[in-house]
C-alpha cells in the first residue's frame, strides 16, 4: 500500500470518527464521545483535527484550561490560515469563557491576523470588546460579521445589546427585531425588545411577544424576568388573574427569590385582598437576606396596612424604607428601569446598602457597624441643612477602613429645594 493511499484511509477514517464524535456530543452522549475520541488519538497520536475535537469536548464540559493546552500541544504544527486560525479562535473562547478577557482578546487578534474573515472570531471578539467596555471597536467587528453572514442572530443581538448600553433604543430596537427574525427562540433578544416595547407603550406587542418566551423558554432567569414583566402589564390593563397567574410563573423558576412573591402581592393590593399580600409579603421576606436590599417590600406592607386603615403601622414601615425600588430595576434592567432615581421614600432617599455595595463589593463585606454609622450619619442631614439654609452641597468624607475598593471615599449630597422646604416646613 502507498504511503499516499494510507494518508487518504486515515483521513476518511478521521472524518468517519469526527462525524461519529459530533453526533455523539449533540445527543449528549458526552462520556462516550471523549471515550471515542481517546481511543482514536491513540492510533493517530498528535493528529491536529482530533486534538482539536477533544480540546473542543473540554470546553464544552468547562475545563478551559485543558482545553488551552491541548490547543497549545498542536498550534505549532498547524497548518497557517484556516486550521490554525480555528484552533487559535477555540482557544480565545475557552480564554473568554474562563474569564481572561485580556488573553482571549489577545488569541482572537491572533486569530483573525490568519483569517480575517473569521466569522465565529469576529463575533467572539466583539463580545469580549463589549464586556471589556471598548463599545465601538466591537460594533466594528459586528459590522464586518454582519457583511459576512446577515442571517445569524449573534451578531445582531449584541449590537442590540451595545446600542441599549449607549441608550440608542431605536437602534436595539430594530436589531433586536432583525435578531428574532434569524431565531425566534433567542430569549434574552426577545425578553428586552418586549422590554423596549413596554416602556414605548405598546403594551399589546410586548404582551404578544412575550408569549412563546413564557410558554416554551428554557433560561429561567430570562422567563421569571418576561413573566413578572408581562404581570405588570397585565395588571396595569386590569387583568389582575392573569397578572397573578404570571407572577406564580415567576414564583416556580424563582422559588428562592422573593420577586414572584412580591410582585404576587403588588397585585393582590390592587384587587383589595390586603390580608393575602400580606402572607405573600411575609414569604418575599423569607426568601430575602437582609430586608433593607428589597425596600419594596416595607413599603408594600405599608400600603396593605393603609388598606386596612391600620395607620400606625402604616407609618411605621413607611419611615422603614429608604432608597430605590429593585423590582422595576429586576423588570427592566438597570438601562430601562422605570423607577430610574426616585426614591420610594423622599425622606429617606439614600440608598445605605447600595453605598456599601459600591464600597465593599457587597453590604455584608462591610466591617461590623459600619452600616449603623454610616446611617447615623445620613440621619444627620437634615439637621444640617436646618442649620445652613443656604447649603447647596454636602460632602462627608467616610471612615477608611480596611476591606474598601478605594482607600478614601467622600460621600457628595445634592441638596433640592424640596430637600429645603421639607426642613423648613418641619421646622
Amino acid at each position: 500500500m502507498t504511503t499516499e493511499t494510507q494518508v487518504t484511509q486515515d483521513n476518511e477514517e478521521i472524518e468517519g470518527i469526527i462525524e461519529s464524535f459530533d453526533e455523539l456530543v449533540e445527543e449528549g452522549e458526552l462520556e462516550q464521545a471523549r471515550g471515542l475520541i481517546t481511543k482514536a488519538l491513540e492510533e493517530h497520536e498528535g493528529n491536529i483535527t482530533l486534538t482539536a475535537s477533544l480540546a473542543e469536548l473540554e470546553i464544552e464540559e468547562e475545563n478551559y484550561k485543558e482545553g488551552v493546552e491541548l490547543i497549545n500541544s498542536v498550534l505549532e504544527e498547524a497548518d497557517p490560515g484556516e486550521q490554525r486560525a480555528s484552533l487559535l479562535n477555540l482557544g480565545a473562547y475557552a480564554q473568554y469563557y474562563s474569564g481572561q478577557l485580556d488573553e482571549s482578546r489577545r488569541t482572537f487578534n491572533q486569530c483573525l491576523r490568519e483569517d480575517d474573515d473569521n466569522w465565529s472570531a469576529l463575533v467572539g471578539r466583539a463580545t469580549a470588546h463589549e464586556r471589556m467596555g471598548f463599545l465601538v471597536a466591537a460594533l466594528l467587528d459586528l459590522e464586518h460579521a454582519i457583511d459576512i453572514d446577515d442571517q445569524e442572530a449573534e451578531p445582531f443581538a449584541l449590537r442590540a445589546r451595545i446600542f441599549l448600553k449607549r441608550n440608542d433604543l431605536n437602534q436595539a430596537m430594530r436589531d433586536y427585531g432583525y435578531a428574532l427574525e434569524s431565531d425566534p427562540y433567542d430569549e434574552e433578544s426577545r425578553l428586552n425588545m418586549a422590554r423596549l416595547q413596554a416602556r414605548a407603550g405598546a403594551t399589546d406587542e410586548a404582551i404578544e411577544l412575550l408569549e412563546l418566551l413564557i410558554e416554551e423558554g428554557e433560561n429561567d432567569d430570562a422567563v421569571a424576568t418576561g413573566a413578572l414583566l408581562r404581570s405588570q402589564l397585565t395588571m396595569a390593563l386590569g387583568s389582575v388573574e392573569a397578572a397573578i397567574e404570571d407572577a406564580e410563573v415567576t414564583i416556580a423558576r424563582w422559588p428562592e427569590r422573593p420577586w414572584g412573591y412580591l410582585q404576587k402581592a403588588a397585585c393582590q393590593l390592587t384587587s383589595m385582598q390586603s390580608d393575602a399580600a400580606l402572607k405573600s409579603l411575609k414569604i418575599a421576606e423569607a426568601k430575602t437576606e437582609n430586608i433593607k436590599d428589597v425596600p419594596d417590600i416595607t413599603a408594600l406592607r405599608a400600603s396593605a396596612y393603609e388598606q386596612l386603615e391600620k395607620d400606625d403601622q402604616a407609618r411605621r414601615e413607611k419611615a422603614k424604607v429608604e432608597g430605590m425600588a429593585r423590582l422595576p430595576l429586576v423588570v427592566y434592567g438597570p438601562i430601562l428601569n422605570p423607577a430610574g432615581n426616585t426614591p420610594i421614600n423622599p425622606d429617606k432617599p439614600i440608598d445605605i446598602r447600595a453605598i456599601l455595595a459600591d464600597l465593599f463589593g457587597s453590604p455584608e463585606h462591610a466591617p461590623k457597624g459600619y452600616e449603623d454609622a454610616l446611617r447615623d450619619i445620613i440621619d444627620k442631614i437634615p439637621e444640617i441643612i436646618a442649620d445652613n439654609p443656604n447649603v447647596e452641597r454636602i460632602q462627608i468624607e467616610l471612615p477608611e477602613v480596611e476591606g474598601m475598593r478605594s482607600n478614601r471615599r467622600n460621600l457628595v449630597i445634592q441638596v433640592n429645594q424640596q430637600m429645603r422646604e421639607q426642613q423648613q416646613a418641619q421646622a
